[in-house]
């Protein structure tokens, strides 16, 4: 069964890769904004039902649903290599968030003063909202990533690679390369800077043993790019 459902977890994602360059691409010739909006629905949609749903599903044919709370014992010989954080997820929360809080604010001021609506690294202008209603979708992206993507990367694939394989750090590696590699169409800074988000979301679930807690970083990582940073940008430029 392990391997029936990695074939059909690596579909689901194939699938939401099929044509994403494409619809990318059909996002940044869009003017009007009901299109746009639109477009951000599907991606939420798609990311639900590519990520979210064959792992919830995966995960209760495996009777294993206890892993959304518990780090499954299978992952033991990853956590080894990590030191485990003493203080615990709400101890590392808030100094991750502190710590990011801070960053991201001196970078989007940074951002906001050079009047630049897109990030540093990988090309994501196109998923940028341009008006209050697409702040509210770029936000519901962001979340809806966070919580769908780290439960597939984070947690379901590297458990279904250990389970078949017998080794979690090449579990890891694995869904690590293989989520960096699923934002090409950011082009190979995107590819990047995603994988190294990757490890670090890896290294924060196995040091914290929360997997909840990654998905709220990734959500906050996404929600300082595509929402809080372009609205410091555009208000910038609305008062020069």
């Amino acid at each position: 069964m392990t391997l029936t459902l990695l074939l059909i977890a690596l579909g689901a994602i194939a699938w939401f890769l099929k044509g994403h360059l494409g619809a990318y691409r059909r996002l940044k010739t869009l003017s009007d904004t009901a299109s746009r909006q639109r477009r951000y629905r599907l991606w939420i949609a798609k990311a639900i039902l590519a990520f979210a749903v064959p792992a919830l599903a995966g995960l209760a044919l495996l009777n294993r649903l206890d892993a959304l709370t518990a780090v499954p014992p299978d992952f033991a010989a990853a956590r080894a290599l990590l030191p485990a954080f003493a203080g615990g997820p709400s101890a590392f929360l808030t100094g991750a968030v502190g710590g990011a809080a801070v960053g991201g604010l001196v970078v989007g001021t940074l951002a906001a003063i050079r009047r630049k609506r897109t990030l540093p690294v990988g090309n994501v202008g196109a998923l940028l909202p341009r008006n209050r209603p697409e702040v509210a979708h770029a936000a519901a992206m962001s979340v809806a990533a966070g919580i769908t993507e780290e439960l597939a990367f984070r947690l379901y694939i590297p458990l279904l690679v250990t389970l078949a394989t017998g080794n979690a750090i090449l579990a890891f590696a694995f869904a690590t390369l293989l989520f960096g590699a699923m934002h090409l169409y950011q082009g190979w800074k995107g590819v990047a800077a995603t994988t190294i988000v990757g490890a670090t979301m890896t290294a924060v679930y196995l040091m914290t043993g929360a997997v909840w807690l990654a998905m709220l970083l990734h959500a906050l990582i996404d929600l300082n790019g595509l929402v809080v940073r372009p609205l410091l940008s555009s208000s910038s430029a609305s008062r020069s």
